[in-house]
């Protein structure tokens, strides 16, 4: 597909040199387009529970990208590795949670929509993970 190989290499100039880690962005970046394309069909009338989903999605791909550029980096650090990581995890962790907090409370959006949008990541690795198991039995 024309579309999977220009999004590969914008993710490529962007540093996710590793093939797997570039797949995984890619597809959590089809899932947070798709999620917020069905919020914005779906929001009339449901505007506070489609925001809340596309809003958890956005949120979680943020996440997802930092995550797996600075996880291709960290295994090739020889010091400072861990206090880099937790800096890093824990700054992630509050950015998160205020924002989280900020779209509950003057957002008004829903908790069980905004999970929903939170749990792409979850989708994206279980369909990542079949995918590679699917593979790896095809060729034995």
């Amino acid at each position: 597909m024309k579309i999977n190989k220009k999004i590969e290499s914008f993710l490529h100039r962007r540093g996710f040199t590793h093939p797997d880690v570039r797949s995984l962005v890619r597809n959590q970046l089809y899932l947070t387009a798709g999620t917020c394309l069905i919020a914005a069909v779906v929001s009339i009338g449901f505007a506070p529970w489609a925001l809340g989903l596309a809003a958890g999605a956005v949120l979680i791909t943020f996440n997802f990208w930092s995550l797996a550029k600075f996880g291709q980096h960290l295994a090739y650090m020889r010091k400072g590795a861990v206090v880099s990581l937790l800096i890093r995890f824990y700054g992630r962790l509050i950015l998160s949670g205020l924002a989280i907090y900020g779209l509950i409370v003057w957002g008004q959006c829903s908790i069980y929509a905004l999970l929903a949008g939170l749990s792409t990541v979850v989708v994206n690795a279980i369909f990542w993970g079949v995918a590679g198991f699917r593979q790896k039995v095809k060729e034995a």
